[in-house]
């Protein structure tokens, strides 16, 4: 059977290190001791995580869960609402400290996918709401922290080897997306850099990267599409992410022979 590491559990379920060692605090995951002591995991915690997983993301508390897993009783109504309150409730403190800790709390205990999708972006929407003084104050003080934390995920990926992820907004209207895609992307195994702000046109051979994530909240620009084709015809590992890659790919919508003698001037 198959041994693996915390780090190796962790790529293979798409879940980051701390999301297994706070489950283990909470006895949802018990790895297996051999011989020598070392801990290990095996398939059978892969399963055990899928598990995790599907009900982490149908709201279920996380107290909840060695309940369920032991096929006792357990509260199953969704919490991501309680989650969004007491979010909202820190931000009412006029200190940060609390905000800050429930972020990172949040973090180690639930995937980032559902943690942005079920808790942080509806409280962002919420917060949108209003243009009133107090309303506005929230909003800014919760991006700054998130762009906190953002950063401090991205700081502890940095210490375990692994290839580099380095993200680059083409065309970028909500200042926030970056960072909340580099949260997304926390547990897929990259150690992540990325640019704050967006570069149109960027020169790719000016990263040190195994990996490019291209984000876009807008369609791309006829040169940029040009440049993306031409990306794509150099085989560069690309990932791409955003609203704007939902448009027509250049395979879809031919490039002119102007806008490609663009491309080679360039």
């Amino acid at each position: 059977m198959s041994h693996f590491t915390i780090e190796m559990l962790s790529d293979q379920c798409g879940v980051t290190t701390p999301n297994l060692r706070a489950w283990q605090r909470h006895g949802l995951l018990k790895p297996t001791r051999a011989s020598n002591g070392k801990r290990y995991y095996d398939y059978s915690h892969l399963l055990r995580i899928q598990l995790i997983l599907k009900w982490l993301n149908e709201g279920v508390p996380i107290t909840e869960l060695a309940r369920l897993l032991k096929g006792e009783h357990a509260t199953l109504n969704s919490q991501w609402e309680l989650y969004q309150e007491q979010l909202l409730s820190a931000l009412e403190n006029p200190r940060t400290d609390k905000l800050r800790a429930l972020l990172r709390r949040y973090g180690r205990e639930l995937p980032a996918g559902a943690l942005l999708d079920k808790v942080i972006c509806p409280l962002r929407l919420w917060l949108r709401e209003g243009a009133n003084a107090t309303q506005m104050t929230r909003r800014a003080r919760f991006d700054t922290q998130l762009v906190e934390y953002a950063a401090f995920v991205l700081q502890g990926l940095r210490k375990r080897p692994a290839d580099t992820l380095v993200m680059i907004p083409l065309n970028m209207e909500e200042p926030l997306a970056i960072w909340l895609e580099a949260i997304r992307f926390s547990g897929e195994g990259f150690r992540i850099d990325l640019l704050a702000h967006p570069v149109a046109q960027p020169d790719l051979d000016e990263f040190q990267a195994e990996h490019y994530l291209l984000w876009s909240d807008a369609p791309l620009t006829p040169l940029q599409q040009v440049l993306y084709q031409q990306w794509q015809n150099e085989g560069r590992p690309l990932f791409t992410a955003g609203v704007g890659f939902s448009a027509p790919t250049p395979a879809e919508a031919p490039v002119s022979e102007a806008q490609a003698d663009m491309s080679d001037a360039g």
